[in-house]
């Protein structure tokens, strides 16, 4: 049976983001893809990186939202050897991963346990932070908690700081969908199935997809000034502000 969006309603522990990777197999799974597709979205942490209003040698605080196995905050810290991450997540599979992984920065790296699912951030998270970050993890939010997210995003940051957020951001015209899964064949090397590309796909449980534009419009909303998609490859895309 779906729901009035469309979607197959979940467990409720299933429906807030984080809370379904209790599985370790199932983790460790996720971890192994996202190895493997690293160099699909080194372009869009090189972009990220070089974005970011910071010298160097400059000290600063980041937050990962959703930091999983803390792939993405370690682009920063190992850019900038002077700055300090934290970690949200609320899955314990994924963290202990992330603090094995993540140890070689001592110090300089901690995880918070909290989550975001209602579009808020947890109110003892030890802020305000210079730059907030997110990979692959918002998408999860359905509209209305991406626009109250973003605000609370741009609260949680101290005056100049920014936010950037690489994740899967699908255009609304179907055929423009069915364009990118051919486009996303080819680019894999996979045989390009026309017909089969433009067949609309059910819409995944938990799973929210905006445009460019509607990120863009919410961080706007929030108080970003400037924004603007800094990279985009077909349906990914890094989208990011700055607080003024």
């Amino acid at each position: 049976m779906r729901n009035e969006t469309g979607r197959i309603p979940l467990p409720a522990s299933e429906d807030r983001y984080g809370h379904h990777w209790t599985e370790p197999d199932r983790v460790l799974e996720y971890v192994e893809r996202t190895d493997r597709e690293s160099a699909d979205r080194a372009d869009a942490f090189a972009i990220m990186v070089g974005a970011l209003p910071f010298d160097a040698t400059d000290s600063f605080s980041v937050l990962d939202i959703g930091a999983g196995h803390g792939a993405v905050v370690a682009v920063v810290l190992d850019a900038f050897p002077n700055a300090r991450g934290v970690g949200l997540d609320v899955s314990e599979p994924m963290m202990a991963i992330g603090r094995k992984r993540m140890a070689r920065f001592g110090d300089r790296f901690g995880y918070h346990v909290g989550d975001f699912a209602d579009g808020d951030l947890p109110t003892d998270l030890p802020g305000p932070f210079d730059v907030a970050v997110a990979s692959r993890s918002i998408h999860h939010l359905p509209a209305e908690q991406k626009r109250s997210l973003y605000r609370a995003i741009h609260q949680a940051l101290q005056p100049g700081g920014c936010f950037f957020n690489l994740d899967t951001m699908q255009p609304e015209d179907q055929d423009l969908k069915a364009m990118y899964r051919q486009a996303g064949d080819a680019l894999r090397g996979r045989p390009v199935d026309r017909a089969a590309a433009r067949v609309p796909r059910q819409p995944s449980p938990s799973h929210y997809f905006e445009s460019v534009e509607q990120h863009l419009r919410f961080l706007t909303e929030a108080g970003f000034k400037p924004v603007d998609c800094f990279w985009k490859r077909l349906g990914s895309a890094l989208i990011g502000g700055y607080k003024p």
